[in-house]
């Protein structure tokens, strides 16, 4: 196991429900879904208005997690958030230890 952050950019104009769903499911690919295992440190960032448009949307809804994650699983969970259309970019980094 490693520790990572991810950062991820929501669609704006989500709902609060849905939004919440979503941090859900990308906290339970970055757990594997084990209740044993260690919960990210989720931060909420909000909106914020990038510096171009990402499929046609102006602002997004960022949220930084700090996880430790298995390293074999990051290509599993990238694919996940590719397919998820709410997702609209991610990026995973290995923290220095």
């Amino acid at each position: 196991m490693r520790e990572y952050e991810l950062t991820i950019i929501l669609r704006p104009n989500l709902e609060e429900s849905v939004r919440e769903e979503l941090i859900e499911r990308v906290t339970g690919w970055l757990t594997n879904n084990d209740e044993a295992a260690q919960k990210p440190e989720i931060k909420h960032w909000g909106k914020r208005y990038m510096a171009y448009p990402i499929k046609k949307n102006s602002e997004g809804y960022y949220v930084f997690f700090e996880a430790m994650a298995d390293p074999e699983n990051i290509s599993n969970i990238e694919r996940n958030m590719q397919y998820t259309e709410d997702i609209l970019r991610y990026m995973f980094v290995r923290k220095e230890a």
